[in-house]
């Protein structure tokens, strides 16, 4: 059984863990913040603050895995040698949303986590320019992850809301990969354990999440992204974004910030 699988992901497989309650995360969560009244800033966070979450995750990430990324900020987080522990990282999101300034309804819209990245970045001298694509197609987004993740630079990735009836329920499935439970030979299992996706959420949308890998199946035809959401890891299928993106959402509103190092 040949496989010709490609994929391009973080050097890190494990992402941002987080051990919370016996549970060891893949990335954070807003929904780890408590309800304690409509506009409570913890209520706020939950509610709206995925674009917070992504932001804050992605500048951990680059900073566990460069020591000229760290900040006071992450260095808190960082110091415990039992890994990144709820009350740490708790402190650390409250602190990052001083940058996004996550809003009820409107949460974070795309350029700001562009300009909350750079004025971050400026404040401790990190070189990173973020900008959000407005209009990217089908290769150029690809392309621009993929040059990303080549750098070692998670995706913050928008499915955004519907257009124009923002309040639509139109969106696409998150997946879970499952591997095959049956018998194979232990030179094949060795090489490849078969898998397939298992669809777990459906109609996702107004919704960051990170892309942490692409996946190029041949023999699937299909493209996978490995994504952090709301602390887990899942997988969505990248024709299905792209499908959303032209038909039942827009591409300034379903986009990705681009992140580079300056020189």
């Amino acid at each position: 059984m040949s496989s010709k699988t490609i994929a391009i992901e973080t050097s890190n497989p494990d992402y941002i863990s987080v051990n919370k309650d016996s549970f060891c995360s893949y990335g954070g969560s807003q929904m780890w913040f408590p309800q304690k009244g409509r506009f409570s800033k913890d209520s706020i966070l939950r509610n709206y603050g995925c674009g917070t979450i992504a932001t804050a995750d992605l500048l951990l990430y680059l900073a566990m895995q460069n020591e000229k990324m760290k900040t006071e900020l992450t260095a808190a987080v960082l110091q415990d040698e039992k890994g990144i522990i709820y009350e740490s990282y708790d402190s650390y999101v409250r602190k990052i949303n001083n940058y996004t300034h996550t809003l009820p309804i409107i949460a974070v819209l795309g350029p700001k986590l562009a300009w909350a990245i750079n004025s971050y970045s400026r404040k401790f001298d990190l070189g990173l320019k973020a900008s959000w694509r407005w209009r990217l197609t089908y290769y150029d987004m690809l392309e621009i992850m993929e040059e990303m993740l080549v750098k070692d630079i998670p995706v913050i990735l928008s499915i955004g809301p519907n257009w124009p009836n923002l309040r639509g329920s139109k969106g696409i499935p998150f997946y879970e990969r499952k591997e095959i439970d049956f018998y194979l030979p232990d030179s094949i299992q060795a090489a490849k354990k078969p898998y397939y996706y298992h669809a777990v959420e459906q109609a996702v949308n107004s919704h960051y999440v990170v892309v942490t890998a692409i996946i190029k199946d041949d023999i699937a035809s299909r493209i996978m992204l490995r994504i952090s959401s709301w602390g887990r890891m899942y997988y969505i299928n990248y024709e299905e974004y792209r499908d959303y993106v032209d038909t039942a959402s827009r591409s300034w509103l379903s986009s990705l910030v681009e992140i580079k190092r300056k020189a």
